[in-house]
């Protein structure tokens, strides 16, 4: 008989996860109230993941980035975006992602591959993702989940469905991503014995829009000086966004924050009581030190306004009117606001990252560039240099931001002093 899919994840549910959450509700961790509505989505998607695998009253799909979770909810379609599962695992137990990212090795992965897919595998070969009935992946964002995603097919021995992405951002690469995904919606009937019907998917979409347009609120309030929420709310509320989109629930945590973000303008209460710095964290989080942005608030009165992932999210709501522009909606969405939104050429990048720079007030750059990410360190050079030219200062280091042997906590904290000590005490 075949092991129980999950065990470990779900015993990190009951025993870690349940009780932080008790914690986060009555305030007793920084942010706790504020974090406390995301930690609910991550537990209930996981246990409905779960209810899924024990029960199969719904096919399961574990989905890659260039994709949002809209067309499966639709099509009562449980949805699981794989790249979640790893910094969801790991949380507070960075000792995990040793144990699979050295599994994964073990198995013949080279060293340089992203983390995220190095711990997939491991965590594949340990039973520990998700019993998909099928899997949707896409041409972007990188080499490494390429490569990933062939290992993990042969290893899953499930149905892989592969949509071709653009590799620029025009209304014309939207429109050609739409018919990839309307030919994903001919697999998803195929898979499932379910018949798409557009108007669910408008009404999925909807309150898909009813959330992300709290999220643009909650944007600009962060402009806000001083400004009422840390990053580590906005990142933790596009983590659980990437699996929950188009439920109600992430629409009323998102109109929580969104409300609790206006009264602290009103008020003139921000995240940091006295902020001096203003910090624009431009890509991933160190998810193996969760007292990190605590220790920036205390120690340079630095909050964090803005990480790049969340800030992917500052675009359009799905246009509703019809198959045809929700679809390109969704296209634009799915390539735009995930990781995907890394695979446009450099020059790109850098004129969001000027943008949301000046937008949101920022006086200084924290840049951890993750060793497995090669396209991001080619632009990184790049950045540099536009740094130089418009007086922006920006500490730049290479990690892993999952497993912390690669840079360890001390390490990581010792260069940010250095740079606050130095740099922005001139």
């Amino acid at each position: 008989m075949n092991a129980m899919p999950m065990t470990y994840m779900r015993d990190k549910v009951e025993q870690q996860f349940k009780p932080m959450l008790q914690l986060l509700g009555g305030d007793l961790l920084p942010h706790g109230r504020l974090l406390a509505g995301a930690l609910e989505l991550v537990i209930a998607h996981y246990e409905e993941t779960f209810r899924v695998m024990d029960e199969r009253h719904k096919k399961l799909c574990w989905y890659e980035f260039c994709l949002t979770p809209e067309i499966f909810l639709a099509m009562d379609i449980h949805p699981f975006l794989g790249e979640t599962h790893p910094p969801a695992m790991a949380l507070g137990t960075p000792d995990v992602c040793w144990q699979y990212v050295d599994a994964a090795e073990a198995h013949g992965t080279p060293a340089d591959l992203c983390v995220l897919d190095k711990f997939m595998l491991g965590a594949l070969l340990s039973n520990e993702m998700p019993a998909a009935d099928f899997i949707v992946t896409a041409s972007a964002p990188c080499d490494s989940s390429r490569i990933g995603y062939q290992m993990f097919e042969q290893l899953s021995d499930r149905p892989v469905y592969r949509l071709d992405a653009p590799v620029d951002d025009s209304p014309e690469a939207h429109a050609y991503y739409a018919g990839e995904i309307r030919k994903l919606i001919t697999f998803l009937e195929t898979q499932t014995g379910n018949r798409f019907d557009s108007d669910r998917l408008r009404e999925v979409c909807e309150e898909s829009n009813r959330a992300t347009e709290a999220q643009l609120e909650l944007f600009e309030l962060k402009r806000a000086r001083p400004c009422p929420h840390p990053a580590v709310v906005s990142f933790n509320s596009y983590m659980a966004m990437l699996n929950s989109l188009g439920s109600p629930q992430l629409t009323r945590y998102l109109q929580f924050l969104r409300d609790d973000a206006a009264e602290a303008v009103r008020q003139g209460r921000g995240a940091v009581a006295n902020e001096r710095h203003r910090v624009l964290w431009y890509y991933v989080p160190v998810t193996f030190d969760i007292d990190l942005q605590n220790w920036l608030e205390q120690n340079f009165n630095a909050v964090v306004i803005l990480d790049l992932l969340s800030s992917f999210f500052r675009q359009e709501p799905i246009d509703t009117t019809n198959l045809d522009t929700m679809l390109v909606s969704l296209a634009r969405r799915g390539l735009e606001a995930t990781m995907g939104r890394l695979r446009v050429p450099a020059s790109r990048l850098t004129e969001r990252f000027l943008r949301d720079y000046t937008d949101f007030g920022a006086d200084c750059v924290i840049f951890p560039a993750p060793v497995g990410c090669k396209h991001v360190w080619g632009w990184l050079s790049m950045l540099r240099e536009v740094c130089r030219e418009e007086g922006i200062p920006i500490c730049a280091f290479d990690l892993d931001w999952i497993d912390s042997r690669v840079r360890p906590t001390e390490s990581v904290r010792a260069g940010i002093e250095e740079f606050f000590t130095t740099v922005m005490a001139q």
